[in-house]
């Protein structure tokens, strides 16, 4: 991946949790496989973006609930 702004992101989770409202929810939510950050705190940089990104698509495999 290369760059990634936090707009992709938030687009990305839309489409996962099929639902704009959901995915603001879970953007200011902990979560645990980000160390307990809330995704919107990691939208900051490029590299926490990724991250986000990286655990969006294993909640879309069912790797997360």
């Amino acid at each position: 991946m290369h760059d990634i702004s936090p707009v992709t992101v938030q687009q990305m989770a839309e489409t996962v949790f099929e639902s704009g409202e959901i995915a603001l929810k879970w953007l200011e939510r902990p979560v645990n496989a980000l160390g307990g950050y809330t995704p919107s705190e990691l939208l900051r940089t490029t590299k926490g973006c990724r991250r986000v990104c990286q655990v969006l698509a294993k909640i879309e495999a069912g790797d997360f609930s």
